[in-house]
C-alpha cells in the first residue's frame, strides 16, 4: 500500500509535534537535581526537629521548654543542666554497661546470624525453605508474649541482676538472620563449588570467603543491634535490681523527683548525652549502612 507525500509530511509533522511537548513539559536537569535536593531537605528538617527541639530544650529554664515558641533560643544557654544530669545518677556505670551488653549483643549476633544465614543460602538440606518460613513467622510474636517465659529461663539459670541476663536473649536475632541470607545469595555458587572442590569445609568456607565478602552486611547488622541493645529498656528494667547494673535507658528516671515532679532540662540533657554514641557510630558506618541495605535485596 503507497502512501502519499501529504501523508508522510503530515505524519512527520505529528511526530515533530508530539517530540516537542515531551521535551517542553520535561524539566531542565538542574530542576530535577534542585526539586530532589529540596524535597530531601525539607525531609530532613522534619525529621531532625525532634532532635533540634530535644537540644534546645536541655539548655533552658524550665519555664522557657514550653513556653509558645518552641524553637526559641535559651535567654541563657544553661550549660550547667547536663552537669546536674550526670551527677544525678552514676552515668558513668550505666554508660559502661550499656556498652557491655550492647557489644556482646553485636558480637553474637555477627556469629550466630552468619552461621545460621550461611546454613539457610549456602547449604542443602530436606525441608530448609520450609525451615526458613518457621524462622520468619516468629517475627509476628510479640516480644511481651515471651518475656515471662524468657524472664523464668533466666531466672532459672540464677542470672538475675548480671550482665548475661541482658545479653542471652538478644545473642541472635531473625531479622539478622533474614538479612545476611539475602545477601548471601547474592554471592556467586561457583566461588563456592571451587572451595568446595579444594576441599574446604562449610566452616572454612564461611570464615574465609563467605565473611570477607560480607563486610557492609554485617555493618549494616551491627548498627541494627547496636541501637537495638542500646535503647533497650523493659528487659534490662526486669532483669536488674541494683543500681550498679542499670543502663543508660533507666538513668532517665532519675530525672524523675518524687516531689519536684520532672525535671525537664536535665531530662532532655541526659537524653542528649545518651544519644551520641549511637549518632557517632551511624557517622562512621552510614556508608556500610546503605550499601549493605541496598545489596542485600538484590536477589
Amino acid at each position: 500500500m503507497s502512501v502519499s507525500t501529504e501523508e508522510l509530511g503530515n505524519m512527520s509533522a505529528r511526530h515533530k509535534w508530539k517530540t516537542d511537548v515531551k521535551m517542553s513539559t520535561k524539566l531542565p536537569k538542574h530542576a530535577v537535581v534542585l526539586l530532589k535536593h529540596t524535597l530531601l531537605i525539607g525531609a530532613s528538617l522534619v525529621m531532625g526537629f525532634p532532635f533540634l527541639w530535644m537540644i534546645l530544650g536541655s539548655l533552658k529554664m524550665p519555664d522557657e521548654i514550653f513556653s509558645g515558641d518552641i524553637l526559641a533560643l535559651p535567654s541563657s544557654f544553661r550549660w550547667d543542666n547536663y552537669v546536674q544530669a550526670w551527677h544525678r545518677a552514676p552515668f558513668d556505670r550505666f554508660f559502661m554497661n550499656s556498652l557491655i551488653v550492647s557489644v556482646s549483643t553485636v558480637i553474637g549476633q555477627l556469629i550466630t546470624c552468619s552461621m545460621a544465614a550461611y546454613a539457610f543460602a549456602c547449604v542443602q538440606f530436606k525441608g530448609k525453605n520450609a525451615l526458613f518460613l518457621a524462622f520468619i513467622a516468629t517475627t509476628m510474636i510479640p516480644f511481651e508474649s515471651t518475656m515471662i517465659p524468657s524472664y523464668l529461663v533466666v531466672k532459672s539459670f540464677g542470672l538475675i541482676d548480671t550482665h548475661l541476663a541482658m545479653i542471652l536473649p538478644g545473642l541472635t536475632s531473625v531479622f539478622g538472620i533474614f538479612l545476611m541470607r539475602q545477601f548471601f545469595l547474592t554471592i556467586p555458587r561457583d566461588l563456592l563449588d571451587a572451595a568446595k572442590i579444594d576441599g574446604c569445609s562449610h566452616f572454612s568456607i564461611l570464615l574465609r570467603i563467605v565473611a570477607p565478602l560480607s563486610q557492609t552486611i554485617s555493618a549494616t547488622l551491627s548498627l541494627f543491634a547496636f541501637i537495638h541493645a542500646w535503647n533497650n529498656y523493659l528487659w534490662p528494667l526486669l532483669v536488674t535490681n541494683s543500681t550498679s547494673m542499670r543502663t543508660v535507658q533507666i538513668g532517665l528516671r532519675y530525672m524523675i523527683d518524687k516531689e519536684l515532679g520532672t525535671q525537664w532540662p536535665q531530662l532532655l540533657a541526659a537524653s542528649t548525652f545518651i544519644i551520641l554514641p549511637i549518632l557517632v557510630l551511624f557517622l562512621f558506618l552510614q556508608k556500610y549502612f546503605v550499601r549493605g541495605m541496598v545489596t542485600s535485596g538484590l536477589k
